[in-house]
């Protein structure tokens, strides 16, 4: 069954990657760690579910060991089922920043999406989010507006039901031209295949490889190699 799903796995890569204009410039490798913990939960109203969820999630990522250089997210959203198959997103993140000099960035960002699963596939699920983002920074005065499409793929590993493959893909289109992101256009892609852990009925924990490529105007691009901890919970 494990050669079974790398070769899904493969096929799925290349479908989805094949549009991504990696160029033959200088590209600068870093190594990092993503930590995240989140948590989501359908609301309640006289203790019976109702159409409304709720989202949070904190993040600490640490790139380049050694170089000081971090990034600290705090995300909270709030969605509304408009079927048994997609629900509708709408929230705020506020995101801090430190390069490798010491100085600090902050963000302000307002999200939008949607989310739905797109089929079942040789015993997976293949779910997707399409989210519209409002980036406003402290290093520029132009409003950053990205559109982002996730596709991810999940199938069980075994029979216990416990542990499952995971493989995600995410470009990022920078929609407008910014004083502090450069033009407007295809900005970043990120590749991620893994493993999920269910932990209890309310836990589960993602381990993953993620492939981050960025393109960087006047400068050699960026690929990012990262060790990701996703603690997922719900309550």
């Amino acid at each position: 069954m494990m050669r079974t799903i790398v070769r899904h796995a493969a096929v799925l890569v290349l479908l989805l990657t094949g549009g991504m204009p990696y160029t033959a410039t200088a590209t600068e490798h870093e190594a990092g760690l993503w930590m995240i913990v989140s948590g989501t939960d359908t609301l309640l109203a006289d203790d019976k579910p109702t159409h409304w969820r709720y989202w949070f999630d904190v993040q600490g990522r640490f790139y380049d060991p050694g170089s000081g250089t971090s990034q600290y997210i705090l995300r909270p959203g709030i969605g509304y089922d408009l079927n048994n198959n997609v629900t509708a997103w709408a929230g705020y993140a506020r995101i801090r920043t430190r390069s490798s000099s010491g100085d600090f960035a902050d963000e302000n960002r307002y999200w939008q999406q949607l989310t739905w699963t797109a089929a079942r596939w040789q015993h997976g699920t293949l779910t997707m989010r399409v989210r519209l983002e409002e980036r406003s920074v402290s290093v520029g005065d132009d409003l950053g507006v990205v559109l982002r499409y996730a596709v991810k793929y999940t199938r069980p590993i075994g029979d216990s039901g416990r542990r499952s493959f995971v493989l995600a893909e995410e470009p990022f289109v920078a929609l407008r031209d910014t004083d502090w992101a450069g033009k407007s256009g295809l900005r970043q892609n990120r590749l991620g295949i893994g493993v999920a852990w269910k932990l209890s009925q309310k836990i589960l924990l993602e381990t993953a490889y993620m492939n981050i490529y960025s393109g960087v105007e006047d400068a050699a691009d960026r690929m990012r190699h990262l060790a990701v901890i996703n603690l997922k919970t719900k309550f």
